[in-house]
């Protein structure tokens, strides 16, 4: 196993084999947040209801529960890492070309679901959709087994690698965001060709950098040579990570909200109590994914490494769904979409640390040598089966309720969540005493 240890030099003991993967996870999370960001509110200008756009976004990352783990196993078997990640930088350039170009009409309110689903640029637009979250998925998968693959035992170590893409996602966004309003001045509807603009600019940018990134080829594990029943029978070994991976679902559930819908509710803010500020919404949403990033991802995903040696990895999870449920009643009672931004700190629980205690805790009871197949099933249950089922719910949801009662209705469930999460990992753990088990993810 490689030591990230023997690569460090003493100019600011700056681990130089990581400088690539670093810039990459900075320029891949500069050209995705100008498309994600704004997907649901794009798609309102549209005329798309919240039921449609929950079903847009309930089937787009259908595809990945299957593509994650095919591409997991490919990487893994044929040790090509860096050529999937190039080739998901290639079809994710394309994909946004297609969005830039797309037609469609612009359009104040909602056009009726039943007229929506008979046409065909609907199909159009949903198709493309699904081909860039996939894509997406891939890249994220495949990138974090290169991180794992090029850390070595420094596993813990995830999140001060992944923080750079929260340092991506936080400056670009504000500008993004500042762009579409300069550019939509005097305009009825917002106009959202900057933020492709920037995607495809940065698209070009990363596929270059990730050119330079170094591959470490670890000794070949025998359980590779296995078929994928023994595979899957070694990875889960102990029930306890079979509960684990199922509260990984629940956290892609609440998630989805923070990822689809957020955008929507700051609009409803805007549209219902402060109708002054529409004009400089997009800044104001981009200010809090700013503020996510830098206030809250930031810190934590640095921090991630410090708690995970000294908490265990369930007890941080409970700590996520109580968060979750803390930020979710204060959007529940905030009227002015400005009083939103010193909420969005909470994002360094609800993220940062949530997915760096999931990769550290999966990684560490899992074999070596399959961590593309390990990072295919922890986003297969978080993006592709967590995610799906909260798009769908928060799509009806928004349209039943509204974005505001909906997260006090949300509020509730993350509490719900986090009494069962605390007394099944009591039970669990005295389960598993007699056995003088592990102890595990700290």
């Amino acid at each position: 196993m490689v030591n990230s240890q023997n690569v460090k030099t003493s100019f600011f003991n700056l681990n130089w084999k990581l400088l690539p993967l670093k810039i990459h996870y900075f320029l891949t999370d500069c050209s995705n947040v100008p498309i994600l960001s704004f997907l649901s509110t794009m798609s309102k200008q549209r005329g798309y209801s919240p039921f449609a756009v929950g079903i847009i976004l309930t089937i787009s990352p259908l595809p990945s529960l299957v593509m994650r783990p095919l591409f997991g196993a490919i990487v893994d078997k044929y040790k090509c890492p860096k050529l999937a990640l190039m080739t998901t930088i290639v079809i994710g350039f394309m994909t946004v070309c297609a969005l830039m170009l797309m037609p469609g009409p612009v359009v104040y309110g909602k056009i009726d679901d039943d007229v929506v689903f008979r046409t065909p640029l609907f199909w159009l637009y949903l198709t493309t959709i699904v081909i860039f979250h996939t894509t997406i998925s891939i890249r994220g998968m495949v990138e974090d087994t290169i991180c794992v693959n090029l850390l070595g035992d420094d596993k813990h170590k995830y999140g001060e690698q992944r923080v750079w893409g929260s340092v991506g996602w936080g400056t670009i966004s504000i500008i993004s965001g500042a762009c579409v309003d300069w550019f939509s001045k005097g305009q009825k509807h917002k106009n959202y060709l900057p933020c492709f603009i920037t995607s495809l600019t940065l698209y070009a940018l990363d596929f270059y950098d990730v050119s330079k990134i170094k591959i470490v080829q670890k000794q070949e594990n025998s359980i590779i040579k296995t078929d994928l029943k023994k595979l899957f029978m070694t990875l889960f070994t102990t029930y306890k990570v079979l509960i684990f991976i199922f509260w990984i679902i629940i956290l892609g559930f609440f998630d989805s909200f923070i990822m689809y819908f957020y955008f929507w509710y700051l609009e409803d803010l805007s549209n219902i109590y402060h109708p002054e500020t529409k004009p400089w919404i997009k800044t104001i949403q981009g200010l809090t994914l700013t503020i996510q990033c830098f206030g809250g991802n930031f810190p934590f995903f640095y921090l991630s490494s410090f708690i995970l040696k000294r908490v265990k990895a369930e007890y941080v999870v409970s700590s996520v769904f109580l968060t979750f449920a803390v930020r979710f009643f204060l959007y529940s009672v905030i009227e002015n979409p400005f009083w939103v931004l010193p909420v969005e700190f909470l994002n360094g629980i609800t993220f940062a640390l949530a997915l760096s205690t999931i990769i550290s805790y999966m990684c560490r009871s899992a074999p070596t040598g399959i961590e593309a197949t390990v990072m295919g099933i922890i986003y297969t249950a978080l993006y592709g089966i967590g995610v799906p089922i909260g798009s769908f719910v928060g799509g009806y949801l928004f349209n039943r309720f509204g974005s505001i009662f909906s997260f006090k209705i949300l509020s509730g469930m993350a509490v719900t969540s986090c009494v069962l999460h605390i007394v099944v990992t009591q039970l669990t753990n005295r389960l598993s005493k007699p056995k003088n088990s592990e102890e595990e993810a700290r």
